[in-house]
């Protein structure tokens, strides 16, 4: 049995940003707690404590703009911790899945978050082994994905919504849904999602440029994707 972490990075094409992401890790349930282990370490040795606040949540928007519990960071420790954070999702042992929408190429640009989510909803159903299942978590404070529960309820019932689409069997129960601050795997999926965005190259600057020599380390290949319209 796995747990699926999940959550989206939004497209900003003013900023360069074409790609709308839905992403996540799916996590074998017995592995879990060896991996917040790892998670609640980090933030002990950086925050002398573990415990599940906002002034302990691993964010890599947070960490790369300088911002909440790193905003007194410099430099060269924010660019630690994400390589450590980093490291973490590597040697974790998941299945990592994503999907990336191109916003500009889209005509229904008002269904993007839906779109993509059901694509991300396919590729992890594709992640599953035969005999294989899992729930879906996602960050709270998301409405848009809250906004799908019905949604997803529907692809269970009657596969996904085009002609090619797909059943799914494997994600079994509803979504549901935690707030990051109270989630090292939501926390971890949001460092995930960071590693493939920045694989589109929208980010700019030193910092970005040094993450990106630190990404060459580690092998952080996905089980499944989609790129729309590219495959």
């Amino acid at each position: 049995m796995y747990v699926t972490y999940f959550d989206e990075v939004k497209s900003q094409p003013t900023q360069g940003q074409n790609y709308y992401f839905v992403g996540g890790i799916c996590v074998p349930m017995n592995k879990i707690m060896e991996i917040e282990s790892h998670l609640n370490k980090l933030a002990a040795d950086l925050f002398g404590t573990s415990d599940l606040t906002p002034e302990t949540c691993f964010h890599a928007r947070l960490i790369h703009f300088k911002k909440g519990p790193f905003g007194k960071m410099d430099f060269p420790a924010r660019l630690v911790v994400l390589k450590r954070l980093t490291e973490i999702l590597a040697e974790a042992p998941v299945k990592r899945v994503y999907v990336a929408i191109d916003h500009n190429l889209l005509k229904a640009r008002h269904k993007i978050a839906e779109i993509a989510f059901a694509h991300f909803c396919e590729r992890v159903e594709m992640a599953m082994d035969e005999n294989e299942r899992t729930i879906l978590i996602g960050d709270l404070d998301n409405q848009e994905f809250k906004n799908m529960i019905s949604d997803f309820a529907r692809y269970r019932t009657k596969g996904t919504p085009w002609d090619w689409g797909i059943k799914i069997n494997s994600i079994v129960d509803s979504v549901h849904f935690a707030r990051s601050h109270h989630s090292r795997m939501i926390q971890l999926a949001d460092i995930y999602l960071y590693t493939v965005s920045h694989g589109y190259g929208s980010r700019k600057g030193g910092f970005a440029d040094a993450y990106a020599k630190v990404l060459q380390e580690f092998n952080l290949f996905p089980t499944r994707y989609k790129v729309w319209p590219r495959d």
